[in-house]
């Protein structure tokens, strides 16, 4: 019982990360964001970064045990697309932070 609710809010985790990145995503692909300030909409997917991809990787292995299982693939081999394509994007994500913050310092004066 423990694990399914464990699973239940790791999915539901994932989920609202998910939509914190497409949501404004296609607000921006319909209204075109001109400018930084509007890149505002983003800031729970940076929030949810750690959180969400700890979840969505709990999700990935979930959905890839029950492809094995072979309990309904044509479910799970969305979702496993879906959750591996969100984690690509997180360690891209995360390896930007670290290069910016590394190799863009301002020099000591």
């Amino acid at each position: 019982m423990a694990r399914k609710l464990g699973l239940a809010v790791c999915y539901g985790l994932a989920i609202v990360y998910i939509l914190s990145i497409a949501l404004p995503a296609i607000y921006c692909l319909r209204h075109g964001c001109k400018g930084p300030g509007e890149l505002d909409a983003f800031m729970p997917a940076f929030m949810f970064t750690f959180p969400g991809a700890i979840a969505t990787a709990l999700c990935l292995s979930h959905t890839l045990q029950r492809i094995r299982k072979r309990g309904w693939p044509w479910l799970f081999w969305p979702l496993a697309i879906l959750f591996s394509i969100i984690l690509f994007g997180v360690a891209v994500l995360v390896g930007l932070i670290v290069y910016h913050t590394v190799f863009h310092r301002a020099p000591i004066q």
